[in-house]
This record gives C-alpha cells, sequence and structure tokens, in this order.
C-alpha cells in the first residue's frame, strides 16, 4: 500500500508536467513533494531494488520540474519586456539554465563538481545598469533623516516664586493656623520716676509703672490642592521616544507656573491661595511715573525699612525690567555705566546689597520689594506627584492611561506690610 502511494504520486507529477499551464506546475510540485514523503516513510523498506528505482524516477521528475519552472520564467519575463525589445537579467538567466541542462542533470548524477552559467549570451542585451543612489532606495524615508533624541519642550519660568521664600514639610490637616501680634495694644512703656512716698490705705504711692498690653490674632489658611491630569494612550507611552522623561521634566514647571499665579495673585478664595500680592497682604509703592527704575525701588526699600520696620531680603522683576538696570546711561555722554548702588556679582545684580531676581510669573510692568525670608512661607502637606492609572473611567476598553498631577500646600502671609508692590511702567 505504502510503494501504490509512492507510484500514484510518481504518475500524477508526470501527468501535470505535461501541461503547461502554472496550476500544472504547482499540481507537479506537490505531487513530486509527496512522493519524497512517502519514500521517507518506508522506512526499511525504503532499501529494496524497487524502491531505489522510484527514487531515480522522483528525482528525474524533480529536474524536469525545476526545468519548467525556469521555462515559465523565462517566457514570462520575454513577454513583459517585449515592447521595448530589452531583456531582462530572467532572460538571459532562463536562457543560460537551459543552455546548461546537460549539466545541470550531470551535477544531480554527482558526475561533476560544479556548473557555470554563462551569462554573456551572444545577442542579448541587458537593461542598462545604473548607479546606486538614493534614488534606488524605496519603501520610506526613515533611514535618510537624523533624529534628535527626546522632546523640545515649551519654555519654562526662569525662577518660580518658592525659589524665593522658604518651604517646608506639613502633616495632616485642612486649616494652617498660626499666631501674630495684632496692632500696638494699648498703653506704653514709658520713663518712671522714683517713688517719693509709701502709700497708705487711702493714698496710691507716686512712681507707679505704666501699664500695657499686647493684642495677638489666631489666623489661618486652608491647605489647597493645585492638580491636573491628562490622557495617554498606551501606544503613545511605548512609541513615542522619551516621552515619560518629557513629562516627568515638563508637568513639574506647568503645576509650578500654576503656583507661581497663587504665590503671588491668589484671590484667597477656596480653591485658591491668597497671595502675597493681593489686598491685605502688601502696601502700594511707587506708582508710574518718569522716576528711573531703580530709583523707584530704592524708594520702596526706604518705604519698607522706614515706615514698616521690615527689612527687604529680595526684589523680584519681569526680565525686560531686569536688563533695563544695567542699560543705564550717563548724562551727557551717552556712556553706559551702572546706576549708583548697582551691583553685579556673579551675574546677579544686587540693589543696596539686596539680590534681584528675574521671574516671568510676575504681571508687566509689576515688580515686588519684600522680605522674603520672613513674610510667607509654603507648607507642603502633600508633596508634588505624578500618577499614572489604567483603572480610570474607559481606559481598560480603549487602551488608554490617565495622567495626574497634584499638590496640596498652605501660604500662610504673616501681615500686610512685608511686601511693597511697585509698578515699573512710566507715565
Amino acid at each position: 500500500m505504502e510503494i501504490k502511494e509512492v507510484k500514484d504520486a510518481i504518475d500524477e507529477a508526470a501527468k501535470a508536467l505535461k501541461e503547461e499551464s502554472a496550476g500544472a506546475l504547482r499540481l507537479a510540485n506537490s505531487a513530486v513533494d509527496s512522493a519524497k514523503k512517502a519514500i521517507e516513510a518506508l522506512g526499511e523498506k525504503a532499501d529494496t531494488e524497487e524502491v531505489t528505482k522510484l527514487k531515480n524516477v522522483v528525482e528525474d521528475l524533480e529536474k524536469k520540474l525545476l526545468k519548467s519552472i525556469d521555462e515559465a520564467i523565462v517566457k514570462f519575463e520575454t513577454s513583459r519586456n517585449s515592447q521595448s525589445g530589452e531583456k531582462s537579467f530572467g532572460d538571459v538567466l532562463g536562457k543560460a539554465i537551459e543552455d546548461a541542462t546537460d549539466n545541470i542533470e550531470k551535477f544531480g548524477r554527482g558526475e561533476i563538481k560544479k556548473i557555470s552559467l554563462d551569462l554573456n549570451v551572444k545577442g542579448v542585451n541587458m537593461k542598462a545598469v545604473g548607479a546606486m543612489g538614493i534614488n534606488n532606495v524605496t519603501g520610506g524615508t526613515q533611514w535618510a533623516g537624523i533624529q534628535r533624541p527626546g522632546i523640545i519642550t515649551n519654555q519654562n519660568t526662569m525662577t518660580h516664586m518658592r525659589d524665593l521664600i522658604n518651604v517646608f514639610p506639613s502633616g495632616p490637616g485642612t486649616d494652617f493656623y498660626f499666631m501674630r501680634e495684632n496692632g500696638v495694644g494699648e498703653g506704653s512703656i514709658a520713663p518712671t520716676a522714683e517713688a517719693t512716698s509709701a502709700a497708705t490705705p487711702t493714698t496710691q504711692a507716686t512712681g507707679l509703672k505704666p501699664q500695657f498690653d499686647l493684642d495677638l490674632v489666631e489666623s489661618s489658611v486652608k491647605f489647597e490642592t493645585i492638580a491636573g491630569w491628562l490622557l495617554l494612550s498606551k501606544k503613545a507611552m511605548r512609541n513615542i521616544p522619551g516621552l515619560m522623561a518629557f513629562l516627568n521634566y515638563r508637568l513639574p514647571e506647568k503645576l509650578w507656573d500654576v503656583e507661581d499665579a497663587q504665590i503671588l495673585y491668589g484671590n484667597g478664595t477656596s480653591p485658591n491661595l491668597k497671595g502675597i500680592l493681593t489686598a491685605g497682604n502688601y502696601v502700594a509703592g511707587s506708582a508710574a511715573g518718569s522716576t528711573a527704575l531703580v530709583e523707584k525701588i530704592i524708594n520702596d526699600m526706604s518705604l519698607l525699612e522706614d515706615t514698616y520696620k521690615r527689612l527687604a531680603t529680595g526684589i523680584a522683576l519681569r526680565p525686560a525690567q531686569w536688563y533695563n538696570l544695567v542699560k543705564n546711561k550717563a548724562t551727557g555722554s551717552g556712556e553706559y555705566d551702572l546706576p549708583p548702588g548697582v551691583d553685579i556679582v556673579g551675574g546677579i545684580p544686587y540693589i543696596l546689597g539686596v539680590p534681584v531676581s528675574k521671574t516671568t510669573a510676575l504681571n508687566a510692568n509689576d515688580y515686588v520689594v519684600g522680605d522674603f525670608q520672613h513674610g510667607t512661607e509654603l507648607y507642603v502637606q502633600e508633596a508634588m506627584q505624578i500618577e499614572f492609572f489604567e483603572q480610570d473611567s474607559t481606559n481598560v476598553r480603549t487602551n488608554q492611561v490617565t495622567c495626574r498631577i497634584e499638590e496640596t500646600v498652605a501660604l500662610p502671609v504673616y501681615g500686610p506690610d512685608y511686601f511693597v508692590l511697585g509698578s515699573a511702567a512710566t507715565a
């Protein structure tokens, strides 16, 4: 039964090879393959003389099949190039194989060790060979470019307000309480004369020390949360180079921009902080006018120290105002010179020894002179966190991830006269 399967497959292959269609060649190829597998399945029976003869028949059929396939290729190439009159490499190769048929058969029987194909066929003009260049490349353009690693970010604020004030961690709670002195109180300390007579049940001794008191007030501010979220696809997270590093760098900057605005201008109505330049937390300084900026700042430093007994520890300006400080020109000669009292140390300007910081967090033309070390503090109850969640909304169904950034902070301002808000605008 097994030998019969080999013979049947041989008959089927021989019959198919008599036809010239592509379908017949596929059928012949399948039949030859079936015959070879049937012979392998015979095992020990394959060593008999009958099976050896069948093996030789299958080998001959396989060679005829290869030849038929080569002839089909030649016919196809000839038909495709008939209009131009040129012959492709397939034409030449097919002709060379045809001319070397005898050698191919000898090679199959082991009578020769190599076959040489003459591709310089007489009378055949192959297509012209062109130079290899970028025009030969197909399928895409990625190979031709150079990609910079990482993601270019939008601009960031140069100096954040948290860089100018003290920042402390805080424990749990909804409110931050602090006690501060309120006003001057009643009575006062005064020089006291020495007593001249002893007190009796009906008189009072002279030289009695004066009584005074100190008024205290308990104040509080709320812890407020600054937060935001964005939606990412998993495919973007996996395939955009540098995306996670970009998020870890850029998202804190976005949050601190909002924190800056809150520290400076928050209106104090929950969930907003009450900023240092919100009514009740600052003193109005120099108004718009023709006075030079450096003189306005010095005037405000004087106001802070002379009137309110506060010591300026920092000055914050917009970058344009910061640079205007060093564009001062001498009267008459027009030479650039630093205004009196202005020094630059390590690239940082100082006005009468007080450092000047530049920040884009301030509104146009605003500047602030203040005691940044004692006038306010930022208490952080929940430090800034960047978190990713798959289990949110429809994320599981849409293959998306929710990214959230948030912090919880409180901003106590310890009095109404630690900061002076000035204007750099001209009249």
